[in-house]
Protein backbone atom coordinates (compact mmCIF):
# COMPACT_ATOMS: atom_id res chain seq x y z
CA UNK A 1 0.00 0.00 0.00
CA UNK A 2 1.77 3.34 -0.97
CA UNK A 3 2.49 6.15 1.85
CA UNK A 4 3.08 9.46 1.84
CA UNK A 5 6.55 10.91 1.46
CA UNK A 6 7.38 14.91 2.27
CA UNK A 7 10.21 16.22 0.18
CA UNK A 8 11.39 19.86 1.42
CA UNK A 9 14.44 19.64 -0.60
CA UNK A 10 15.99 18.24 -3.90
CA UNK A 11 13.60 15.57 -3.47
CA UNK A 12 10.97 18.01 -4.46
CA UNK A 13 12.60 17.85 -8.10
CA UNK A 14 10.57 15.18 -9.52
CA UNK A 15 13.45 14.28 -12.26
CA UNK A 16 15.04 13.23 -9.57
CA UNK A 17 12.50 11.50 -7.70
CA UNK A 18 11.98 9.80 -10.50
CA UNK A 19 15.85 8.36 -10.97
CA UNK A 20 15.92 7.97 -7.24
CA UNK A 21 12.52 6.06 -6.96
CA UNK A 22 11.04 5.01 -10.54
CA UNK A 23 7.15 5.03 -10.12
CA UNK A 24 6.59 7.19 -7.27
CA UNK A 25 3.72 9.45 -8.18
CA UNK A 26 2.99 13.15 -6.72
CA UNK A 27 -0.08 13.29 -4.27
CA UNK A 28 -0.01 16.92 -3.81
CA UNK A 29 2.27 20.24 -2.90
CA UNK A 30 0.90 21.90 0.47
CA UNK A 31 2.43 24.35 2.98
CA UNK A 32 3.49 22.63 6.11
CA UNK A 33 2.58 25.55 9.31
CA UNK A 34 4.70 25.87 12.22
CA UNK A 35 8.33 25.03 9.92
CA UNK A 36 10.79 26.77 7.90
CA UNK A 37 13.12 25.92 5.23
CA UNK A 38 16.98 26.55 6.09
CA UNK A 39 19.57 26.08 3.89
CA UNK A 40 23.57 24.95 4.50
CA UNK A 41 25.51 22.89 2.80
CA UNK A 42 21.74 20.99 1.91
CA UNK A 43 18.16 21.57 2.60
CA UNK A 44 16.32 21.14 6.47
CA UNK A 45 13.56 22.39 7.75
CA UNK A 46 13.63 23.64 11.53
CA UNK A 47 10.10 24.73 13.61
CA UNK A 48 9.05 28.01 13.41
CA UNK A 49 5.93 28.69 15.05
CA UNK A 50 5.59 31.86 12.75
CA UNK A 51 6.61 30.45 9.49
CA UNK A 52 4.67 27.82 6.94
CA UNK A 53 7.17 25.69 4.44
CA UNK A 54 6.57 24.17 1.40
CA UNK A 55 6.73 20.43 1.31
CA UNK A 56 5.90 17.92 -1.53
CA UNK A 57 3.97 14.40 -1.04
CA UNK A 58 4.69 11.73 -2.56
CA UNK A 59 2.74 8.23 -2.97
CA UNK A 60 5.63 6.01 -2.42
CA UNK A 61 6.36 2.41 -1.76
CA UNK A 62 8.50 0.65 0.95
CA UNK A 63 10.77 -0.33 -1.59
CA UNK A 64 11.03 3.65 -2.74
CA UNK A 65 11.58 4.16 0.94
CA UNK A 66 14.09 1.70 1.18
CA UNK A 67 15.87 3.71 -1.91
CA UNK A 68 15.63 7.18 -0.12
CA UNK A 69 17.01 5.83 3.24
CA UNK A 70 20.14 4.80 1.14
CA UNK A 71 20.17 7.88 -0.68
CA UNK A 72 19.82 9.93 2.18
CA UNK A 73 22.71 7.94 4.92
CA UNK A 74 22.03 6.44 8.13
CA UNK A 75 24.42 8.91 9.31
CA UNK A 76 22.90 12.03 7.73
CA UNK A 77 19.52 11.78 8.01
CA UNK A 78 16.89 10.13 10.19
CA UNK A 79 13.51 9.65 8.57
CA UNK A 80 10.50 9.76 11.19
CA UNK A 81 6.61 10.53 10.69
CA UNK A 82 5.54 14.06 10.46
CA UNK A 83 1.88 14.90 11.65
CA UNK A 84 0.34 16.79 8.33
CA UNK A 85 -2.49 19.50 8.94
CA UNK A 86 -4.92 17.46 7.83
CA UNK A 87 -4.91 15.30 10.20
CA UNK A 88 -2.44 12.50 8.07
CA UNK A 89 1.30 11.71 8.36
CA UNK A 90 4.10 11.33 6.01
CA UNK A 91 7.56 10.12 6.48
CA UNK A 92 10.06 13.04 6.26
CA UNK A 93 13.93 12.88 6.85
CA UNK A 94 15.69 15.19 9.50
CA UNK A 95 19.14 16.23 9.55
CA UNK A 96 21.36 14.60 11.77
CA UNK A 97 24.83 16.19 11.25
CA UNK A 98 25.71 19.66 10.54
CA UNK A 99 26.81 20.44 7.37
CA UNK A 100 27.85 24.24 6.91
CA UNK A 101 26.89 25.85 3.45
CA UNK A 102 26.90 27.15 1.16
CA UNK A 103 24.85 24.67 -0.99
CA UNK A 104 26.23 24.04 -4.31
CA UNK A 105 25.09 25.86 -7.66
CA UNK A 106 24.02 22.65 -8.88
CA UNK A 107 21.88 21.65 -5.27
CA UNK A 108 20.26 25.40 -5.69
CA UNK A 109 19.29 24.93 -9.09
CA UNK A 110 17.47 21.64 -8.26
CA UNK A 111 15.54 22.68 -5.60
CA UNK A 112 14.65 25.84 -7.74
CA UNK A 113 13.39 23.00 -10.27
CA UNK A 114 11.57 21.44 -7.52
CA UNK A 115 9.62 24.58 -6.40
CA UNK A 116 8.62 24.99 -10.10
CA UNK A 117 7.78 21.03 -10.36
CA UNK A 118 5.48 21.99 -7.32
CA UNK A 119 4.28 24.70 -8.49
CA UNK A 120 5.51 26.50 -5.19
CA UNK A 121 6.09 30.59 -4.85
CA UNK A 122 10.06 30.71 -4.81
CA UNK A 123 9.92 33.36 -2.03
CA UNK A 124 10.73 30.77 0.91
CA UNK A 125 13.30 29.35 -0.61
CA UNK A 126 14.82 32.53 -1.70
CA UNK A 127 14.50 33.91 1.72
CA UNK A 128 16.03 30.79 3.16
CA UNK A 129 19.25 30.93 -0.07
CA UNK A 130 19.56 35.04 1.93
CA UNK A 131 19.71 33.77 4.78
Amino acid sequence: MPELYAAYGSNLSHAQMQARCPGATVARGLLLPGWRLVLRRFALIEPDPAAACPIGLWQVTPAHMASLDRYEGPHTYERARLALPDGGEAWIYHELAFRPGPPSAEYVARLRQGYRDFGFDPAPLEAALAA
